[in-house]
């Protein structure tokens, strides 16, 4: 499992920095294929410079057949290339497994020959597949901290002789930040939040974790190998002055 350090910085609201490491465009110098087009994405530890592995997807119509064909293989990177194929046919087996094409309708077999392209084979259906693996990690679901900061907001304008003012967890004088450990998937699925420093107030540690739990992370790999991944998350809470 990966470690990973990411940080949340917060005035009550929880606005939040993004860890992602976006590089320079590289250009794959191809010719551009007139195809339908679809995009993947998965996050890695490799530094690709953002190059787009294209694979072409055919779908014999006739007898029912799928296939995968990586375009430009890339030559420093073949964990990703086989990682690439990986990804195109995990594609085809939840769209266009043999079941589902054996029972497509006449008129969708009909449909399909009609986005067909000239330059592919009779009975051919034929579309391109974009793989990209951005470095590093990033979210595809960011938490919101919608009910975290109004009860927040609550701390915040508590008055020094309110009842409660000297035990709340945060107040004008006093922030209050939360230690979190994720525990992510290599499908980027957030599947247990752990609290290193619960704080006194049960109902705010309880909001952390069902806020964490919810978001969600863009898969990932290591070395083209599916990897999951440990985040270490600090939650600052702090009143605006």
């Amino acid at each position: 499992m990966s470690r990973l350090a990411v940080i949340f910085i917060s005035t009550l609201f929880l606005s939040t920095t993004t860890w992602a490491i976006e590089s320079n465009q590289q250009q794959n110098n191809l010719p551009e294929l007139s195809l339908p087009t679809l995009k993947l994405i998965e996050h890695s530890n490799l530094n690709t410079e953002n190059y787009i592995w294209k694979i072409q997807l055919l779908l014999n119509l006739e007898n029912k057949s799928i296939s995968s064909y990586l375009i430009n293989p890339h030559p420093a990177f073949p964990m990703l290339n086989q990682r690439a194929l990986e990804l195109a046919q995990n594609h085809l087996a939840k769209n266009y497994h043999d079941e589902k094409l054996a029972h497509l309708h006449p008129s969708q077999l009909e449909n399909l020959r009609s986005n067909t392209t000239p330059s592919t084979p009779e009975h051919t259906q034929s579309y391109m597949l974009n793989v990209k693996f951005p470095q590093g990690v990033a979210w595809k679901i960011k938490p919101r901290f919608q009910e975290l900061a109004q009860i927040s907001a609550k701390f915040c304008k508590l008055q020094p002789q309110h009842p409660n003012y000297e035990n709340a967890i945060i107040r004008k004088d006093r922030h209050y930040t939360f230690q979190t450990k994720l525990y992510i998937n290599a499908n980027g699925i957030v599947k247990s939040v752990e609290l290193l420093n619960p704080s006194a107030d049960t109902t705010l540690n309880k909001i952390v974790q069902k806020e964490l739990s919810a978001s969600r992370f863009q898969p990932y790999n290591e070395n083209g190998i599916p990897t999951a991944f440990l985040a270490e998350q600090p939650i600052q809470l702090v009143c605006p002055n």
